[in-house]
């Protein structure tokens, strides 16, 4: 579907900072890390245009796991509305270890379908059908699938990078498991002439 296509694979982490004491200072690592849309629904940034929208989603709970809290592996991009049905849940599936596009297909009517048991976890946990998330998803697909032939360069802004991505090379971290992830960012492709202007 149109702007909704969940992953064949895991995902596999690009960056590896760490050593910041304020889990928000890897906001922007997981802007680009997580292609700046949300893990779990795949909204994107450049459908809401405002700050504040997505959050920075703890995997394991800090009350679970204290010393999670700034650890890059435990920290994922999530829209609020994500992040919020989520909580302090445990046990629901990691993104990064089971691929969702073996667990979830979006049908035509912005429906999503469980595949199997990790599926039916992400959609009771996250809420992803109920009726308002439907509706909203359905009216994304219909309005990108009519811009992709009506107006293609509105739906290249829709579907494109945003302006202000982040330049990672400039980010100062006391360790980088994953150096050259800052070296291949989506800044730096838009430097090099290799960002696509879709994805």
């Amino acid at each position: 579907m149109q702007g909704f296509e969940y992953p064949a694979e895991p995902h596999s982490r690009r960056h590896g900072p760490a050593g910041y004491s304020d889990y928000s200072s890897y906001r922007d690592w997981l802007r680009d890390e997580f292609t700046f849309r949300c893990v779990f629904c795949l909204h994107r940034e450049q459908w809401y245009g405002r700050p504040g929208t997505f959050d920075i989603e703890h995997f394991t709970p800090v009350s679970v796991d204290p010393l999670g809290k700034c650890e890059y592996i435990n920290l994922f991009y999530a829209c609020s509305t994500c992040n919020t049905a989520k909580s302090n849940l445990l046990g629901v599936p990691n993104p990064c270890t089971i691929a969702f596009g073996d667990c979830l297909r979006i049908r035509t009517d912005g429906e999503i379908e469980p595949l199997n048991e990790d599926g039916k976890k992400l959609l009771d946990v996250l809420r992803l059908n109920n009726r308002s998330n439907v509706a909203y998803r359905s009216r994304w697909m219909r309005a990108l699938e009519s811009l992709r032939d009506s107006d293609p360069e509105l739906f290249a802004e829709y579907m494109g990078f945003p302006e202000d991505l982040p330049d990672l090379r400039c980010k100062r971290v006391s360790f980088n498991t994953k150096p050259e992830g800052a070296e291949n960012c989506y800044f730096v492709l838009r430097e090099r002439g290799e960002l696509p202007s879709t994805y």
